[in-house]
Protein backbone atom coordinates (compact mmCIF):
# COMPACT_ATOMS: atom_id res chain seq x y z
CA UNK A 1 0.00 0.00 0.00
CA UNK A 2 1.21 3.69 -0.85
CA UNK A 3 1.00 5.18 2.61
CA UNK A 4 1.67 8.96 3.21
CA UNK A 5 2.08 10.60 6.58
CA UNK A 6 1.79 14.25 7.71
CA UNK A 7 3.30 15.24 10.04
CA UNK A 8 2.56 17.87 12.77
CA UNK A 9 5.46 20.16 13.06
CA UNK A 10 9.23 19.16 13.40
CA UNK A 11 11.28 16.36 14.79
CA UNK A 12 12.26 18.68 18.03
CA UNK A 13 11.58 20.41 20.34
CA UNK A 14 8.51 18.32 20.62
CA UNK A 15 7.63 14.62 20.40
CA UNK A 16 5.29 13.81 18.72
CA UNK A 17 7.19 13.56 14.80
CA UNK A 18 10.17 11.54 16.51
CA UNK A 19 8.20 9.79 18.79
CA UNK A 20 5.06 8.67 17.46
CA UNK A 21 5.16 9.24 14.03
CA UNK A 22 8.23 8.38 12.84
CA UNK A 23 8.30 5.03 14.71
CA UNK A 24 4.78 3.85 14.01
CA UNK A 25 5.77 4.55 10.00
CA UNK A 26 8.91 2.50 10.55
CA UNK A 27 6.91 -0.17 12.11
CA UNK A 28 4.20 0.00 8.56
CA UNK A 29 7.22 -0.08 6.40
CA UNK A 30 8.56 -3.01 7.88
CA UNK A 31 5.49 -4.96 6.79
CA UNK A 32 6.01 -4.14 3.20
CA UNK A 33 3.97 -0.63 3.06
CA UNK A 34 5.54 2.62 0.99
CA UNK A 35 5.70 5.31 3.33
CA UNK A 36 6.42 8.79 2.68
CA UNK A 37 6.53 11.54 5.76
CA UNK A 38 5.82 15.36 5.20
CA UNK A 39 7.10 17.10 7.61
CA UNK A 40 6.61 20.84 8.23
CA UNK A 41 9.30 22.26 10.40
CA UNK A 42 8.38 25.71 11.04
CA UNK A 43 9.45 24.81 14.66
CA UNK A 44 12.99 23.59 13.68
CA UNK A 45 14.24 25.65 10.98
CA UNK A 46 17.04 23.93 10.13
CA UNK A 47 15.42 21.19 8.91
CA UNK A 48 13.89 22.88 6.00
CA UNK A 49 14.17 21.47 3.03
CA UNK A 50 16.07 18.12 3.76
CA UNK A 51 14.87 14.85 2.36
CA UNK A 52 16.28 11.32 3.80
CA UNK A 53 15.82 7.70 4.51
CA UNK A 54 14.95 6.50 7.32
CA UNK A 55 14.51 2.45 7.86
CA UNK A 56 12.87 2.21 4.13
CA UNK A 57 10.89 5.51 5.39
CA UNK A 58 11.39 8.62 3.52
CA UNK A 59 11.27 11.52 4.96
CA UNK A 60 10.73 14.86 3.30
CA UNK A 61 11.11 17.91 5.17
CA UNK A 62 9.38 21.05 2.87
CA UNK A 63 11.12 23.90 1.62
CA UNK A 64 10.76 26.69 4.04
CA UNK A 65 7.98 29.48 2.75
CA UNK A 66 8.51 32.95 2.05
CA UNK A 67 7.35 35.56 4.57
CA UNK A 68 8.05 33.60 8.08
CA UNK A 69 9.86 36.57 10.04
CA UNK A 70 7.01 39.05 9.05
CA UNK A 71 5.27 40.54 11.91
CA UNK A 72 1.66 39.67 12.63
CA UNK A 73 0.61 37.87 9.85
CA UNK A 74 4.22 35.38 9.46
CA UNK A 75 2.51 32.81 11.47
CA UNK A 76 -0.82 32.44 9.57
CA UNK A 77 0.79 32.78 6.28
CA UNK A 78 3.32 30.63 7.47
CA UNK A 79 1.37 27.60 8.07
CA UNK A 80 -0.89 28.10 5.02
CA UNK A 81 1.99 28.10 2.65
CA UNK A 82 3.52 24.90 4.42
CA UNK A 83 -0.34 23.21 4.02
CA UNK A 84 -0.31 24.25 0.45
CA UNK A 85 2.91 22.93 -0.21
CA UNK A 86 2.49 19.42 1.39
CA UNK A 87 -1.04 19.31 -0.51
CA UNK A 88 1.07 19.65 -3.78
CA UNK A 89 3.73 16.65 -2.74
CA UNK A 90 0.65 14.35 -2.08
CA UNK A 91 -1.24 15.53 -5.41
CA UNK A 92 2.32 14.28 -6.75
CA UNK A 93 2.97 11.44 -4.82
CA UNK A 94 -1.12 9.85 -5.26
CA UNK A 95 -1.14 7.64 -2.00
CA UNK A 96 -3.66 5.40 -1.29
CA UNK A 97 -4.23 6.47 1.97
CA UNK A 98 -3.05 10.22 4.31
CA UNK A 99 -2.46 9.60 7.82
CA UNK A 100 -3.03 13.27 9.40
CA UNK A 101 -1.30 13.81 12.55
CA UNK A 102 -3.13 16.03 14.99
CA UNK A 103 -5.98 18.40 13.76
CA UNK A 104 -4.70 21.72 13.81
CA UNK A 105 -2.39 24.17 12.48
CA UNK A 106 -0.40 22.84 9.01
CA UNK A 107 -1.84 19.14 9.39
CA UNK A 108 -5.16 20.41 10.68
CA UNK A 109 -5.04 22.79 7.22
CA UNK A 110 -3.54 19.75 5.35
CA UNK A 111 -6.62 17.64 6.52
CA UNK A 112 -9.34 20.54 5.42
CA UNK A 113 -7.91 20.99 1.90
CA UNK A 114 -8.05 16.95 1.36
CA UNK A 115 -11.62 16.58 2.39
CA UNK A 116 -12.64 18.86 0.12
CA UNK A 117 -11.32 17.00 -3.06
CA UNK A 118 -13.72 15.05 -5.14
CA UNK A 119 -11.04 12.46 -6.05
CA UNK A 120 -8.78 12.34 -2.91
CA UNK A 121 -6.93 9.48 -1.32
CA UNK A 122 -8.85 7.82 2.22
CA UNK A 123 -8.13 9.80 5.15
CA UNK A 124 -7.08 9.01 8.38
CA UNK A 125 -6.58 11.34 11.28
CA UNK A 126 -4.31 10.80 14.31
CA UNK A 127 -5.05 12.49 17.71
CA UNK A 128 -2.58 12.54 20.50
CA UNK A 129 -3.72 15.09 22.98
CA UNK A 130 -7.09 17.08 23.57
CA UNK A 131 -5.98 19.85 21.45
CA UNK A 132 -8.88 22.66 22.52
CA UNK A 133 -9.70 24.78 25.27
CA UNK A 134 -9.96 22.18 27.28
CA UNK A 135 -6.94 20.61 26.90
CA UNK A 136 -3.44 21.49 25.58
CA UNK A 137 -4.57 24.53 24.60
CA UNK A 138 -4.64 25.93 28.09
CA UNK A 139 -1.12 24.54 28.28
CA UNK A 140 0.22 26.68 25.83
CA UNK A 141 0.69 30.69 25.48
CA UNK A 142 -1.25 30.80 22.37
CA UNK A 143 -3.01 34.00 20.48
CA UNK A 144 -6.72 33.76 20.73
CA UNK A 145 -6.70 33.84 17.30
CA UNK A 146 -4.66 30.24 17.31
CA UNK A 147 -6.67 29.42 20.18
CA UNK A 148 -10.19 29.59 18.68
CA UNK A 149 -8.64 28.44 15.38
CA UNK A 150 -7.41 25.15 17.17
CA UNK A 151 -10.69 24.71 19.02
CA UNK A 152 -12.58 25.31 15.45
CA UNK A 153 -10.29 22.50 13.73
CA UNK A 154 -10.11 20.16 16.00
CA UNK A 155 -13.81 19.85 16.20
CA UNK A 156 -14.02 19.98 12.53
CA UNK A 157 -11.42 17.63 12.17
CA UNK A 158 -12.80 14.65 14.47
CA UNK A 159 -15.56 13.89 11.76
CA UNK A 160 -13.60 15.29 8.24
CA UNK A 161 -11.98 11.70 7.93
CA UNK A 162 -12.46 8.47 6.83
CA UNK A 163 -10.91 6.64 10.45
CA UNK A 164 -9.34 7.62 13.58
CA UNK A 165 -6.30 6.54 15.44
CA UNK A 166 -5.96 7.43 19.03
CA UNK A 167 -3.32 7.85 21.98
CA UNK A 168 -5.46 7.13 24.30
CA UNK A 169 -8.67 5.64 25.37
CA UNK A 170 -10.20 9.59 26.78
CA UNK A 171 -9.68 10.57 22.98
CA UNK A 172 -11.15 6.98 21.60
CA UNK A 173 -14.66 7.80 22.83
CA UNK A 174 -14.95 11.48 21.42
CA UNK A 175 -17.55 11.82 19.30
CA UNK A 176 -15.63 11.18 15.66
CA UNK A 177 -15.37 9.20 12.09
CA UNK A 178 -15.26 5.39 12.33
CA UNK A 179 -13.58 3.05 12.18
CA UNK A 180 -11.34 4.39 15.43
CA UNK A 181 -7.95 2.86 16.15
CA UNK A 182 -6.75 2.55 19.91
CA UNK A 183 -2.28 3.16 19.42
CA UNK A 184 -0.58 3.50 22.73
CA UNK A 185 3.16 5.73 22.47
CA UNK A 186 4.94 2.33 22.05
CA UNK A 187 8.85 0.80 22.30
CA UNK A 188 11.57 1.50 19.38
CA UNK A 189 14.75 0.33 19.36
CA UNK A 190 16.40 2.79 17.28
CA UNK A 191 14.99 5.97 19.89
CA UNK A 192 17.52 4.27 22.51
CA UNK A 193 20.41 3.49 20.38
CA UNK A 194 22.07 6.23 21.99
CA UNK A 195 21.67 4.72 25.24
CA UNK A 196 23.48 1.75 25.10
CA UNK A 197 26.30 4.04 23.38
CA UNK A 198 26.55 6.07 26.56
CA UNK A 199 29.42 6.44 28.88
CA UNK A 200 28.93 4.36 31.74
CA UNK A 201 26.60 5.93 34.57
CA UNK A 202 28.74 8.01 37.45
CA UNK A 203 28.01 6.25 41.34
CA UNK A 204 28.31 8.91 43.95
CA UNK A 205 24.69 9.55 43.83
CA UNK A 206 23.26 9.25 47.34
CA UNK A 207 20.81 6.29 47.88
CA UNK A 208 17.38 5.94 47.63
CA UNK A 209 17.47 8.30 44.90
CA UNK A 210 14.21 9.54 43.24
CA UNK A 211 13.40 11.21 39.98
CA UNK A 212 10.50 13.38 38.95
CA UNK A 213 10.73 13.94 34.84
CA UNK A 214 8.29 16.36 33.31
CA UNK A 215 7.56 18.92 31.41
CA UNK A 216 5.46 20.70 34.74
CA UNK A 217 1.95 20.75 32.40
CA UNK A 218 1.26 17.15 34.74
CA UNK A 219 -0.24 19.42 37.87
CA UNK A 220 -0.54 23.02 39.50
CA UNK A 221 2.28 24.91 41.22
CA UNK A 222 1.07 23.65 45.00
CA UNK A 223 0.23 19.74 43.84
CA UNK A 224 4.35 19.97 42.66
CA UNK A 225 5.42 21.93 46.21
CA UNK A 226 3.36 19.41 48.37
CA UNK A 227 4.75 16.56 46.37
CA UNK A 228 8.27 17.18 46.90
CA UNK A 229 8.31 18.17 50.18
CA UNK A 230 6.24 15.52 51.28
CA UNK A 231 8.37 13.21 49.82
CA UNK A 232 11.45 14.46 51.30
CA UNK A 233 9.76 14.67 54.51
CA UNK A 234 8.25 11.05 54.41
CA UNK A 235 11.32 9.73 53.48
CA UNK A 236 14.31 11.07 55.51
CA UNK A 237 17.26 10.03 53.54
CA UNK A 238 15.82 10.48 49.93
CA UNK A 239 16.92 12.58 47.82
CA UNK A 240 15.86 13.81 44.58
CA UNK A 241 16.25 15.10 40.83
CA UNK A 242 13.92 17.48 39.03
CA UNK A 243 14.41 16.28 35.47
CA UNK A 244 12.57 18.79 32.95
CA UNK A 245 11.94 22.35 32.55
CA UNK A 246 8.60 24.60 30.50
CA UNK A 247 6.83 27.66 30.83
CA UNK A 248 5.12 26.41 34.09
CA UNK A 249 7.78 25.25 36.03
CA UNK A 250 6.65 25.53 39.74
CA UNK A 251 10.49 25.95 41.09
CA UNK A 252 9.91 29.62 42.58
CA UNK A 253 7.30 27.98 45.00
CA UNK A 254 9.41 24.81 45.53
CA UNK A 255 12.47 26.74 46.21
CA UNK A 256 11.53 28.99 49.04
CA UNK A 257 9.32 25.69 50.20
CA UNK A 258 12.59 24.02 50.46
CA UNK A 259 14.74 26.17 51.61
CA UNK A 260 11.85 27.00 54.53
CA UNK A 261 11.56 23.18 55.60
CA UNK A 262 15.80 22.84 55.21
CA UNK A 263 15.05 20.06 52.16
CA UNK A 264 17.32 22.11 49.47
CA UNK A 265 20.39 19.98 49.73
CA UNK A 266 18.35 16.98 49.45
CA UNK A 267 16.95 18.46 45.85
CA UNK A 268 18.78 18.34 42.39
CA UNK A 269 17.02 20.57 39.77
CA UNK A 270 18.47 19.50 36.67
CA UNK A 271 16.40 21.13 33.52
CA UNK A 272 16.47 19.09 30.62
CA UNK A 273 19.22 16.61 30.04
CA UNK A 274 20.03 16.18 26.70
CA UNK A 275 18.40 12.61 25.76
CA UNK A 276 21.40 10.36 24.90
CA UNK A 277 22.70 10.83 28.31
CA UNK A 278 19.38 10.20 30.13
CA UNK A 279 20.06 6.58 30.21
CA UNK A 280 22.79 6.64 32.07
CA UNK A 281 21.50 9.42 34.58
CA UNK A 282 18.36 6.60 35.28
CA UNK A 283 20.55 4.15 36.39
CA UNK A 284 21.69 6.26 39.48
CA UNK A 285 17.27 5.94 40.10
CA UNK A 286 15.43 3.77 42.30
CA UNK A 287 12.07 5.11 41.46
CA UNK A 288 10.25 7.87 39.14
CA UNK A 289 7.69 10.10 41.33
CA UNK A 290 5.16 10.31 37.77
CA UNK A 291 2.21 12.63 39.04
CA UNK A 292 -0.77 13.41 37.01
CA UNK A 293 -4.11 15.42 38.05
CA UNK A 294 -7.22 14.59 36.97
CA UNK A 295 -7.89 16.44 34.10
CA UNK A 296 -8.93 16.27 30.43
CA UNK A 297 -5.45 17.26 29.46
CA UNK A 298 -3.82 14.44 31.09
CA UNK A 299 -6.39 11.52 30.41
CA UNK A 300 -5.87 12.38 26.63
CA UNK A 301 -2.15 12.07 26.39
CA UNK A 302 -0.28 9.34 26.31
CA UNK A 303 3.48 10.46 27.76
CA UNK A 304 6.66 8.98 26.09
CA UNK A 305 8.48 9.37 29.61
CA UNK A 306 7.14 6.65 30.66
CA UNK A 307 8.36 4.23 28.22
CA UNK A 308 12.19 6.04 28.71
CA UNK A 309 11.57 5.14 32.57
CA UNK A 310 10.63 1.15 31.74
CA UNK A 311 13.65 0.97 29.28
CA UNK A 312 16.17 2.44 31.36
CA UNK A 313 14.93 0.33 34.33
CA UNK A 314 13.33 2.55 37.20
CA UNK A 315 10.30 1.79 38.91
CA UNK A 316 7.45 4.27 37.74
CA UNK A 317 4.88 5.28 40.90
CA UNK A 318 2.20 6.98 38.79
CA UNK A 319 -0.77 8.57 39.53
CA UNK A 320 -3.91 6.37 37.87
CA UNK A 321 -5.01 8.96 35.52
CA UNK A 322 -5.13 8.20 31.74
CA UNK A 323 -3.02 6.62 29.78
CA UNK A 324 -0.58 6.46 32.99
CA UNK A 325 -2.74 2.67 34.00
CA UNK A 326 -1.31 1.19 30.16
CA UNK A 327 2.33 1.59 31.35
CA UNK A 328 2.00 1.25 34.65
CA UNK A 329 0.44 -2.20 35.91
CA UNK A 330 -0.21 -2.26 39.80
CA UNK A 331 2.16 -4.76 41.55
CA UNK A 332 3.17 -6.00 37.80
CA UNK A 333 5.29 -2.75 36.04
CA UNK A 334 4.96 -0.59 38.58
CA UNK A 335 3.12 1.35 41.43
CA UNK A 336 -0.44 3.06 41.15
CA UNK A 337 -1.31 5.47 43.59
CA UNK A 338 -4.74 5.28 45.11
CA UNK A 339 -6.06 8.40 43.64
CA UNK A 340 -4.85 11.31 41.94
CA UNK A 341 -3.75 13.19 45.23
CA UNK A 342 -0.35 14.19 45.74
CA UNK A 343 -0.69 12.70 49.31
CA UNK A 344 -1.56 9.24 47.50
CA UNK A 345 1.84 9.28 45.41
CA UNK A 346 3.96 9.97 48.17
CA UNK A 347 2.42 6.81 50.68
CA UNK A 348 2.42 4.84 47.53
CA UNK A 349 6.46 5.55 47.01
CA UNK A 350 7.00 5.32 50.69
CA UNK A 351 5.68 1.55 49.41
CA UNK A 352 7.89 1.22 46.68
CA UNK A 353 10.63 2.14 48.52
CA UNK A 354 10.39 -0.63 50.83
CA UNK A 355 9.40 -3.44 48.29
CA UNK A 356 12.03 -5.86 47.81
CA UNK A 357 10.89 -6.72 44.81
CA UNK A 358 10.80 -3.37 43.38
CA UNK A 359 13.69 -4.32 41.00
CA UNK A 360 12.09 -7.15 39.63
CA UNK A 361 9.34 -5.08 39.30
CA UNK A 362 11.35 -2.73 36.81
CA UNK A 363 13.24 -5.84 34.86
CA UNK A 364 8.76 -6.69 34.34
CA UNK A 365 8.26 -3.34 33.36
CA UNK A 366 10.91 -3.22 31.13
CA UNK A 367 10.38 -6.59 29.39
CA UNK A 368 6.72 -5.33 28.85
CA UNK A 369 7.82 -2.25 27.03
CA UNK A 370 9.99 -3.75 24.79
CA UNK A 371 7.33 -7.20 23.96
CA UNK A 372 3.75 -5.78 24.56
CA UNK A 373 4.13 -2.18 23.45
CA UNK A 374 6.26 -2.77 21.31
CA UNK A 375 5.75 -0.41 17.73
CA UNK A 376 5.31 -3.67 15.51
CA UNK A 377 2.98 -5.19 17.67
CA UNK A 378 1.17 -1.91 18.54
CA UNK A 379 0.38 -0.90 14.61
CA UNK A 380 -0.56 -4.58 13.27
CA UNK A 381 -4.07 -3.01 13.65
CA UNK A 382 -3.43 0.15 11.29
CA UNK A 383 -3.02 -2.78 8.07
CA UNK A 384 -6.93 -3.72 8.55
CA UNK A 385 -7.80 0.21 9.33
CA UNK A 386 -6.14 1.12 6.23
CA UNK A 387 -7.77 -1.93 4.21
CA UNK A 388 -11.41 -0.86 5.75
CA UNK A 389 -10.67 3.10 4.43
CA UNK A 390 -9.60 1.58 0.82
CA UNK A 391 -12.55 -0.52 0.58
CA UNK A 392 -15.38 2.62 1.88
CA UNK A 393 -13.54 4.79 -0.57
CA UNK A 394 -14.00 2.53 -3.41
CA UNK A 395 -17.53 1.57 -2.70
CA UNK A 396 -17.84 5.06 -2.61
CA UNK A 397 -19.59 4.70 1.25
Amino acid sequence: MNLAYVAPFGFQPKNTTARRVMPMARAVAARGHQVRILVPPYDDPESFGRQWNDAGVEVHSLPRPRGMDLPVVGVPLTQLALAKSALRRLEQWRPDVVHVFKPKAVSGLVQALLWRKRDRPGLVLDCDDWEGKAGWSANEPYAWWQRELFERQERWGLGACDARTTASAELMRRPGAEPVAHIVNGYDAATYRAWREAAPPPTATPRPHGVIYTRFYDAPSEDWVRLVTTALTSVPDLTLSLVGAGPHSPMAHVVPALRAQALSDRVRVRGWLDFAGLGAFFANCDLALMPLADTVANRSKCSVRYMDLMVAGVPIVASPVGEATTYVRDGETGYLARDASMEALTAAAVNALQDPNRGRMAEQARAYAQGELAWDRLTAPLDRLYEAVLTARKSGS
